[in-house]
């Protein structure tokens, strides 16, 4: 754990917010080489992403906070947000929204925009996770397996899980972030409609999540019926989501009633 990168005197680059800025960064500048190449210009990604580094850091800590309410006593802990601690499908969902709003204004296809950005969201989970496991956070549960860490009991994982082995959460996550990623280039091959890489980013990443949260820890508050979490019925919602719309996209490219 690494949670303050530099530190000069008084001032301080905090992991997580770094990790967080390069992947805005990152992903912003694939993004506008993939709508410069589809003939949208790069101008259209670049006033986009503003909106969604708005919405998405806004959503992402407000349902963080809402479902951690016990540890935010001042507006300062609110604000803290190089300290870790966001739930990405807050800012996921206030992201698209935004930019449903966004390209009606401007009126282009929200469709053919979400495919060229849907990898660069697979960018933004590799590098944002690592920046949760330099800081300690969005951490797993105890195993006895060899990939198992020993956080310090200072970080939010060691104050919980003092002295035991947990699942590097963070890692796993950021791994399949690089994987959804490669996998929409690889899929974006075959695209047959505006919308197909979109709707294939909702169904990896509802099951990469579904999965990865049997292993990471939450309060007690953070499950509902049948032992899933929150964040796991999200996730199969978000499956329901992306595999309804690969179906009616696809009737609706065949000129068939849906």
């Amino acid at each position: 754990m690494h949670p303050v990168l530099i530190e000069i005197g008084k001032f301080r680059i905090y992991s997580y917010g770094f990790m967080l800025a390069l992947a805005f960064l990152v992903g912003i500048i694939f993004a506008s080489r993939r709508a410069e190449r589809e003939g949208l210009g790069r101008e259209v990604i670049y006033d986009l992403s503003a909106v969604i580094v708005v919405l998405a850091v806004i959503g992402s800590r407000a349902l963080y906070i809402i479902t951690h309410a016990e540890n935010y006593h001042s507006i300062i802990d609110v604000i803290a947000l190089w300290q870790g601690g966001a739930t990405y499908y807050g800012g996921l969902v206030l992201a698209i929204a935004g930019s449903w709003v966004f390209t009606r204004i401007k009126k282009i296809s929200f469709l053919k925009v979400a495919d060229i950005v849907s990898p660069s969201i697979g960018i933004g989970i590799f590098f944002t996770r690592i920046g949760c496991f330099l800081s300690g956070c969005c951490f797993g549960s105890p195993t006895s397996c060899s990939l198992g860490v020993v956080f310090p009991p200072n970080s939010p994982a060691g104050s919980i899980y003092t002295g035991l082995r947990i699942h590097p959460t963070q890692l796993y996550s950021s791994f399949y972030g690089l994987l959804i990623f490669v996998l929409l280039l690889l899929v974006e091959r075959k695209k047959k409609f505006d919308g197909f890489v979109f709707a294939f980013l909702c169904v990896y990443y509802g099951i990469a999540r579904f999965v990865i949260d049997f292993f990471r820890y939450y309060e007690r508050s953070a499950f509902v019926g049948a032992g899933l979490t929150i964040n796991q019925i999200l996730s199969l919602g978000l499956i329901v989501v992306g595999i309804t719309l690969l179906f009616y996209l696809k009737q609706r490219a065949e000129g068939k009633e849906v």
